[in-house]
């Protein structure tokens, strides 16, 4: 079996690790607990190995939002099963060299597959896990698991914008989002009355989606 059972669903819990991992920023080795990030969002960005491919593409990617991350309350953390002296000497090698800079968000090892198995993440028969990220919002509840082939990259540009709609979600006490919104669009009172009546109440977001 290529991977684990996922063991995971939307709406639960997200599982506690506690692993080893990089930070170039700081320029050190610590370990990393999710315990420590309660009441928080906390973005999972797995990827399948350092020195590789599509993985240094995705994570310079991903490195140009720091900032974008930042200002919506979410904490970025990097997953490979790789060590943690690979993380720190691929910093060096190659990744600084990319983003101009030490890499902005912590590198986690997971090289037992703890924090990618409970996901469908980890794929045992490699020892590797895939490209998959995973949303955890401020109550530790998973909110987002999507995992892609590993020939294929990922745009970290949706990733922030589906923050974004978790984070306006709350924070408009449970209004819901529709497709292709980005900050500052209209969204939709999930009430009785707007089941069924969306073109009449909502006639501009459905309009506006068809052009998109």
């Amino acid at each position: 079996m290529d991977r684990d059972v996922t063991a995971v669903s939307i709406g639960d819990h997200a599982p506690k690790f506690k692993v080893a991992g990089f930070d170039a920023v700081r320029g050190l080795f610590d370990t990393y607990s999710l315990v420590d990030y309660e009441g928080e969002y906390v973005l999972l960005f797995f990827y399948p190995g350092d020195f590789t491919y599509v993985c240094p593409t995705e994570l310079v990617a991903l490195a140009a939002l720091k900032e974008q991350f930042a200002a919506i309350g979410v904490k970025v953390f990097v997953v490979s099963t790789d060590s943690k002296f690979s993380h720190k000497n691929w910093n060096e090698i190659e990744l600084s060299k990319a983003i101009g800079g030490n890499y902005p968000f912590p590198m986690l090892s997971d090289t037992l597959g703890t924090i990618g198995s409970p996901y469908g993440i980890f794929r045992a028969s490699e020892g590797t896990d895939l490209r998959g990220v995973v949303l955890i919002d401020k109550k530790s509840i998973v909110q987002l698991v999507y995992v892609n082939a590993p020939p294929i990259g990922r745009n970290p540009k949706e990733i922030l914008r589906l923050a974004m709609a978790l984070k306006e979600n709350d924070d408009s006490g449970g209004r819901v989002i529709p497709a292709c919104w980005m900050p500052g669009e209209d969204t939709i009172d999930p009430t009785f009355d707007n089941s069924g009546n969306m073109w009449n109440n909502y006639h501009g977001i459905l309009e506006a989606k068809k052009e998109k």
